[in-house]
C-alpha cells in the first residue's frame, strides 16, 4: 500500500534544502518576474495609447473594444511565451531537492530545449486561466466603466464560477512541468494527459498544500510585498518535494 508523506513534512524538507541557497532561488525570481513585468508593461502601455488614438480619431467605443480585444489576445500570447520560463524554474528546483548543480540559465532551458511540447503546457495552463477568469474580469471592467450594481453582480458570479472550473482543472495539470524532466520522450499533450491520471485522487492533497500557505501570504502582504521574495521559492520547493514523493511514494 503507497503512504504519502504529510505536508508538513514538505515543508521541513524545503526549510532544509534552501537553507543558505536563498540568494540564487530569489534572484531567479526576480530575474522571471522582471522579464514577465516588462514584456506585460510593453504591450499595456502601447494597448493603452493606441486605444486612445483610435477613440479621439474614431470616437467610436467598439473600435476601441475590438483593439483592446486584440491586445487581449496579444498578451495571451505572451504570457504562453513567458510561461515556458516555469519549465526553467521547475529544472533549477529539481536540481536542488536532488543536490544536482544550480545555474541561473536553468530559467531559459525551455526557450532552447524541447520547446515545442514545454510551449504545449504552457498553453494549456494559460488559457485555461484566461478563458475561466477572464468574463469576470471583464465584467469588472464593465462596472468601472458604467458604475451598474447588476454589473458588479455578474463579475462577482462570473468570478466565482471561474474559480471553481479553474481550481480542479489547474490542479489535474499542475505537475506537468515536473513530469517533462521524468518523461522527457512524451509530446506535450502526452504530459498532460499523464499528469491528469496521476493527479487523480492527489488533488485533495495539494489543493491543501496551496491552502495551508494563505497565512504566510496575508503576511505577507502586510509587508507590502517583500515577503514573497521568501516565500515564493519556499513554495517552489515545497511543490518539488510533493511531486519527488507523488512519484516515489513509501510502501507500507
Amino acid at each position: 500500500m503507497k503512504q504519502y508523506k504529510k505536508n508538513f513534512e514538505f515543508k521541513n524538507s524545503a526549510k532544509d534544502r534552501l537553507e543558505g541557497k536563498y540568494g540564487g532561488a530569489i534572484l531567479l525570481l526576480l530575474i522571471s518576474t522582471v522579464i514577465s513585468w516588462m514584456v506585460q508593461l510593453v504591450i499595456s502601455t502601447v494597448a493603452g495609447s493606441t486605444m486612445n488614438s483610435v477613440y479621439a480619431i474614431t470616437d467610436s467605443r467598439d473600435a476601441v473594444t475590438a483593439i483592446s480585444f486584440m491586445f487581449d489576445a496579444l498578451l495571451l500570447i505572451a504570457n504562453i511565451i513567458l510561461g515556458v520560463m516555469n519549465a526553467g524554474i521547475t529544472l533549477y528546483y529539481l536540481n536542488l531537492a536532488c543536490g544536482q548543480p544550480l545555474s541561473l540559465r536553468d530559467l531559459f532551458y525551455g526557450f532552447k530545449t524541447d520547446s515545442r511540447k514545454i510551449l504545449t503546457v504552457s498553453a494549456a495552463m494559460t488559457i485555461c486561466r484566461a478563458v475561466c477568469l477572464w468574463p469576470g474580469q471583464y465584467l469588472l471592467q464593465q462596472y468601472l466603466g458604467r458604475q451598474g450594481l447588476s454589473w458588479l453582480f455578474y463579475s462577482l458570479a462570473a468570478t466565482v464560477m471561474g474559480f471553481c472550473i479553474y481550481i480542479p482543472f489547474y490542479l489535474s495539470i499542475a505537475m506537468s512541468f515536473y513530469l517533462l524532466f521524468d518523461f522527457p520522450q512524451n509530446s506535450g499533450k502526452e504530459t498532460l494527459q499523464l499528469c491528469w491520471r496521476i493527479m487523480k485522487g492527489q488533488r485533495k492533497r495539494l489543493f491543501c498544500l496551496e491552502l495551508s500557505f494563505l497565512p504566510m501570504m496575508l503576511l505577507c502582504i502586510l509587508s507590502l510585498g517583500i515577503g514573497f521574495l521568501w516565500l515564493e521559492p519556499y513554495m517552489q520547493m515545497t511543490y518539488t518535494y510533493f511531486f519527488l514523493d507523488l512519484m516515489n511514494p513509501q510502501e507500507k
